[in-house]
């Protein structure tokens, strides 16, 4: 059952306010990255993959709780234990029998547990007018 749909683009402007993310990465040392960018999170032990829109994935060294307080809580919203999305990119929400499921515009799909199912159908739903 699906709850919400969309294909907005325009919210996906990310205000310039927000300083980016730095990150060292092997080959090339330290960068910045937009935090527009950024999709999700999605963590395995005490690492965590940051998934980008341009497709790009890397492995970081650092648990979901190092990253959280680095993120807008306006933009990111908690779908299970192991992951964050980033809302401006959610295009619908999906109900199933063991969570639910939130589609991305990227193409990919997350889990969200059972547990916080309401929570982030509500927060999706006040936050983003045009899921509803």
């Amino acid at each position: 059952m699906t709850y919400f749909s969309s294909a907005a683009v325009s919210a996906r402007t990310a205000p310039t306010e927000w300083p980016p993310l730095k990150l060292y990465l092997r080959e090339t040392g330290r960068q910045s990255f937009a935090v527009g960018d950024l999709v999700y999170l999605q963590a395995v032990a005490n690492y965590s993959w940051l998934n980008w829109v341009d497709g790009r994935r890397m492995l970081m060294p650092r648990t979901l709780k190092y990253y959280s307080p680095k993120l807008p809580n306006e933009w990111f919203i908690r779908l299970h234990r192991n992951c964050v999305v980033n809302r401006r990119y959610v295009e619908r929400l999906e109900r199933t029998e063991t969570g639910g499921l939130v589609h991305l515009s990227t193409g990919d799909i997350l889990p969200v547990s059972r547990r916080r199912w309401s929570t982030v159908r509500r927060q999706l739903a006040n936050n983003m007018p045009h899921l509803n």
